[in-house]
């Protein structure tokens, strides 16, 4: 078994803005708390084959504006509230933490809960990057509702959905509480023995997030950053990443209230680029064709401070690298594209998979559809 320690914080910090895709947001604050937690302890990881199978464990998210959550955090104390109100409608007692989405701030929540809550944590996730959105799961993709689930909203009010609830229903309703709460919530829910999670979730994201944010630190220029993600993505169940585009920000376009905001680039020997994305990037086009699409992961390096970007921190004239990275398969089967391809995000264009739209580049290191 695998543990946690302080050691980690720095490189899930970057690998978990990378496979935020542009979004899932990050905390200063929250990473700061855990960091105490961890001076003198640390949090057991459990890999996926390690899961006792009939022992029950549960998700754990926030769910709101990430910038909300860094002006509203609460220390953890919630995550009590969380699990004793699930324990109780579920009548279980819970032996560990899991994963709802392994990217940016719902990395760090969650290893917060398993310090505070002293339980372990698993290697696993159920959707392997940032999505906006719970039906957006791999949980929805074996028909398992999230539900009993509670919802502690930003006033610290608590709120119980009963099981069996349509996800989509739940998506709806618990944003519905958030936004008139303060912006922010925290849920507990997707309450399952290890038997089911061995089967649901994604195995070893944590740890995958971990090596990726290694690379970030270890690098000593974009060159040698790009052969350290190359060759980790390459040996694991993603796929290697790809530049699709390296250039300068032009213009960011959209408003607040628009639905795609639109990020244009320029290189220079003239080419250019457009990042559609809502709260993570979703569509990529080159030269007005399209290369790359969700749920493949676009992701931004700043190539001045060789680190990845949330969208929230781009601006004009900045230096940045566009990487596209190959989701798990899990994510590109019918079912689950019915709910994170680009026509759940309001575009019309079906999925193509990166190994399509850059068929030498993957030809090449035997990576085949």
């Amino acid at each position: 078994m695998k543990k946690i320690t302080s050691e980690w914080l720095e490189y899930l910090w970057y690998g978990s803005i990378f496979l935020g895709s542009g979004g899932g947001g990050k905390s200063s604050s929250l990473l700061s708390e855990i960091s105490k937690l961890l001076q003198d302890n640390s949090i057991p990881l459990l890999a996926l084959e390690e899961l006792p199978e009939e022992e029950f464990f549960c998700g754990i998210a926030f769910m709101g504006a990430p910038e909300l959550f860094e002006e509203n955090f609460l220390f953890g104390i919630e995550v009590f509230t969380l699990i004793g109100e699930l324990e109780k409608q579920t009548k279980l007692k819970f032996s560990g933490i899991s994963i709802i989405e392994g990217a940016g701030v719902n990395i760090f929540y969650p290893l917060l809960a398993a310090a505070k809550l002293r339980l372990p944590i698993i290697d696993g996730d159920a959707m392997g990057r940032a999505f906006p959105e719970l039906q957006m799961t791999t949980y929805h993709l074996e028909n398992l509702s999230p539900t009993p689930l509670v919802l502690v909203d930003g006033n610290y009010d608590i709120h119980l959905f009963s099981e069996n609830k349509d996800t989509f229903l739940l998506e709806v309703e618990s944003r519905h509480i958030i936004s008139r709460q303060g912006g922010i919530g925290y849920i507990a829910g997707f309450p399952y023995p290890g038997k089911i999670l061995k089967k649901v979730l994604l195995p070893g994201t944590l740890s995958f997030a971990k090596e990726i944010g290694e690379c970030f630190v270890k690098a000593k220029n974009y060159p040698h950053l790009l052969e350290l993600l190359i060759e980790t993505t390459s040996n694991s169940f993603y796929g290697p990443v790809i530049e699709i585009f390296r250039g300068y920000l032009t213009d960011i376009s959209g408003q607040e209230t628009a639905k795609w905001k639109v990020a244009t680039l320029s290189s220079s020997n003239g080419e250019s680029f457009q990042l559609l994305f809502q709260n993570e990037n979703l569509i990529g086009f080159k030269n007005g064709k399209i290369v790359a699409t969700v749920p493949d992961l676009i992701s931004i390096i700043d190539l001045k401070t060789l680190k990845p970007l949330n969208n929230n921190e781009l601006y004009e004239g900045q230096e940045i690298a566009i990487l596209a990275m190959p989701a798990p398969l899990k994510l590109r089967i019918n079912k689950a594209l019915d709910v994170v391809g680009p026509q759940c995000f309001g575009y019309r264009a079906l999925y193509v998979p990166l190994e399509k739209l850059h068929w030498n580049y993957y030809y090449e290191r035997e990576v085949f559809l």
